[in-house]
């Protein structure tokens, strides 16, 4: 599954790129990057939405204290979204909270670090916390300077599907990390991201999802 990353500054702008974008699976909702976040005009798309109110530390687009960033996720959950992520670095306290409100929604919790990629070990702990908190997702991301930091991540979902039977999206940023945007798919992550046309990436080295379309068909098509 391919999701469309949507981070407008306004709900009417963010609601046009849902209905204009079509050949996504999902569309994550970027309620950081709203002036002014609200869930009520989104949910008539809710099965199809993966709401986050990402962290100033983890690539938010501003500052908002957790205890108001929860609250809509928790909102959201309540509403029944497909998803909702929120940071690792939460903390125990504040993913309990959040999974408690998840009935029919799924539980994605993040890492991201957006200078270099930590260890494997280092790694495979925070993958460790995930599950044991719950996530029925997890979703690991870093900056490579290299190809090998590139290769450990996608490594990593290999690692969590056959030793933990946990579904693990984990792909690289920047120039280095762009193949395994798509590469990711093919090794068993639940979904990839995409943006949703040139000049709206969240990430460094998101691929727009036409680009990420013709580089998964181009595998699919060469493939063994």
């Amino acid at each position: 599954m391919i999701c469309v990353s949507v981070a407008e500054p306004t709900v009417e702008q963010a609601l046009d790129t849902l209905r204009q974008v079509s050949g996504a699976d999902l569309f994550e909702i970027r309620l950081d990057a709203l002036e002014e976040p609200r869930l009520e005009p989104f949910m008539e798309h809710r099965e199809r939405l993966l709401f986050t109110f990402r962290a100033r530390e983890e690539g938010g687009f501003r500052e908002v204290p957790l205890e108001g960033r929860l609250a809509l996720l928790r909102e959201a959950a309540a509403a029944g979204a497909a998803y909702v992520d929120l940071e690792l670095r939460s903390g125990p306290e504040a993913v309990a909270e959040l999974r408690r409100a998840c009935r029919k929604t799924r539980l994605l919790l993040s890492y991201h670090h957006f200078s270099h990629t930590p260890s494997e070990a280092y790694l495979r702990d925070k993958v460790l916390e995930m599950r044991h908190l719950g996530a029925d997702v997890g979703k690991v991301v870093c900056m490579a300077r290299t190809l090998r930091e590139a290769y450990l991540l996608t490594g990593l979902i290999l690692w969590a599907r056959e030793k933990l039977d946990f579904p693990l999206i984990a792909f690289a940023m920047g120039p280095l990390g762009k193949w395994t945007r798509a590469v990711c798919l093919l090794l068993g992550a639940p979904f990839t991201y995409a943006a949703a046309r040139p000049g709206g990436q969240t990430a460094p080295g998101q691929l727009t999802l036409e680009e990420l379309r013709t580089v998964l068909r181009t595998f699919r098509e060469e493939g063994p």
